[in-house]
């Protein structure tokens, strides 16, 4: 792991008590973390933009979590087994999807690219930008939702995490607002918010110094993805997806979930109704054994695995990223926790920040030092 980052936020208004770089961007040592640094966000994505959307959307009675997936998009799921499957299941995760699909490979014959598919610049507006000097016609943005529309569903409705169900709430969102989807999130929330960094597309913004690069990709875009989405199905969506696509720092990132913790609201604005981060951040099917809020991970429900410590409180919500992110907010104590890092540098198959328990222990040191300052209360 090249870099990582721990920020704990408490109270109503974003109160920093640690906010600290430490490492590298590369293992050179070259490029030392700031604080202000930018993060590929991957699956937080699904909390940060699409359910935040979602949320907001159910708050203006333009969605509900209860119809389904053919009430918003029945051009795409007529005829298919994912017209009757119900948004609430499939933001839980226990819709019976395949957890994920190569999508890239569609567009290459072994390791190579198929001819005339990509371009080295960008020769017209229907392309999509995938990486540097490497660009995708858009038209593979409705290839991967009709792919997905293929895939058998399982009848066994037990958690399984799964990518599709927030592709297609990209598309709902989307057809709902009349806008790009990183236009909306970034005026309903990100601006009002005061957030700076958050984004998709950084590099539009952003020099590339500034944000951190994750993986060395030998297979699909050969290069050192740095700037763009890491995720590949992101990245041929242009770079914005409601699984994966934003970047941040670890500040507006703290933001967004001090909003959450506040139940919607922050500095005296209100984003989303009480009840709604009251409804998507509390579990919703337990006796299934499935621990999800609604687009929000929850501690386990026993065991000792999972996205937290073992003290975390089971009030506690938030979402991990594939490269190396948590955000994490518990209302019991107030208490936000960011931990962001590139561990997919050079290669995703790193897996030490999962092996060490890098992040969960952080966590637990947070709660043991709140307990021993509650004990030098007592005595």
């Amino acid at each position: 792991m090249a870099s990582k980052r721990a920020l704990i936020l408490v109270d109503n208004c974003l109160k920093v008590i640690h906010n600290k770089a430490y490492g590298y961007h590369t293992y050179d040592n070259k490029r030392p973390v700031r604080e202000d640094d930018l993060y590929d966000l991957a699956s937080v994505t699904k909390i940060a933009a699409t359910t935040a959307t979602v949320m907001k959307l159910t708050d203006e009675g333009k969605i509900s979590v209860d119809s389904t997936l053919g009430t918003y998009l029945p051009d795409l799921t007529e005829g298919t087994a994912y017209n009757n499957v119900v948004l609430r299941h499939m933001m839980t995760h226990q819709a019976g999807f395949h957890s994920w699909l190569p999508f890239f490979r569609r567009t290459m014959t072994g390791n190579e690219w198929k001819p005339n598919l990509y371009f080295r610049s960008k020769v017209s507006d229907t392309l999509v930008q995938v990486a540097d000097s490497l660009y995708l016609g858009q038209y593979w943005k409705s290839y991967i939702l009709q792919r997905i529309m293929k895939e058998p569903i399982s009848y066994r409705k037990k958690y399984k995490y799964s990518d599709f169900g927030f592709y297609m709430l990209h598309r709902i969102s989307e057809n709902i607002v009349e806008m790009p989807f990183e236009k909306y999130v970034d005026s309903v929330f990100y601006r009002p918010l005061g957030m700076s960094s958050m984004t998709y597309r950084p590099l539009e913004k952003f020099p590339k110094s500034r944000i951190t690069p994750t993986e060395l990709d030998t297979t699909f875009r050969k290069q050192l993805v740095h700037g763009h989405v890491h995720d590949q199905g992101a990245a041929m969506m242009g770079g914005v997806s409601g699984h994966a696509g934003l970047f941040s720092n670890a500040n507006d990132l703290g933001i967004m979930m001090q909003m959450f913790l506040n139940k919607g609201s922050y500095a005296g604005v209100e984003y989303i109704k009480p009840e709604t981060v009251e409804k998507f951040t509390s579990v919703q099917f337990k006796n299934n054994g499935n621990r999800r809020g609604i687009g929000f991970d929850k501690p386990v429900l026993s065991g000792t695995s999972g996205p937290t410590c073992l003290d975390a409180p089971k009030s506690s919500y938030g979402h991990t990223g594939f490269t190396g992110i948590t955000a994490w907010a518990d209302p019991d104590n107030g208490l936000i926790y960011i931990f962001m890092s590139n561990r997919v540098y050079p290669i995703a198959d790193n897996k030490k920040i999962l092996r060490l328990n890098v992040r969960t222990d952080i966590q637990q040191v947070i709660y043991d030092s709140i307990k021993k300052a509650e004990a030098d209360d007592v005595n």
